[in-house]
């Protein structure tokens, strides 16, 4: 997965905002066949999840108190499918009748679970001590409207 990031708000001890690219990758997908595991995500989402670590990391205020309950504001970016667009010289136009919203997979709540767990990881504790921590969740999917595709994230901690 392709890792940068840019600040999207003025960072403060109390909220900070920051940016993945990249697919969002949802947590507690698998599939199975007769009772037996035979595909699961594991691969895109450890490096996603890596992703969204490394980035909070480094855009996190130095003071930053990984005790604090916090509030949670996500926004995940995704492509539109090609057909929702035209074709020929209307390629570039989106169909009369394209979805405003994305509704498909991947669910919300796992796409919530992997950044959750990303930046509470009990291990590295990128951001908080556990992720039991977040207080207030906000979050989106919607599809591209410019060349971003990813998540925006921001973090604040509620004090």
């Amino acid at each position: 997965m392709l890792l940068q990031s840019t600040r999207l708000m003025h960072s403060s001890p109390a909220s900070f905002t920051f940016s993945v690219l990249g697919t969002p990758v949802p947590q507690g997908s698998v599939r199975a066949y007769q009772s037996r595991v035979i595909a699961n995500n594991a691969e895109a989402l450890a490096s996603w999840r890596n992703d969204i670590a490394v980035t909070a990391q480094r855009h996190k205020p130095a003071n930053w108190d990984i005790k604090a309950p916090v509030q949670l504001q996500c926004v995940f970016v995704f492509p539109r499918p090609l057909h929702h667009f035209g074709s020929g010289k209307n390629s570039t136009k989106l169909k009369p009748l394209a979805p405003k919203h994305h509704v498909t997979t991947p669910d919300l709540d796992k796409l919530l679970r992997s950044c959750s767990d990303a930046i509470g990881d009990a291990v590295a504790r990128v951001l908080l001590h556990n992720d039991s921590q977040i207080c207030s969740i906000y979050a989106t999917k919607r599809y591209a409207t410019d060349d971003f595709l990813g998540a925006h994230i921001t973090v604040t901690a509620l004090g």
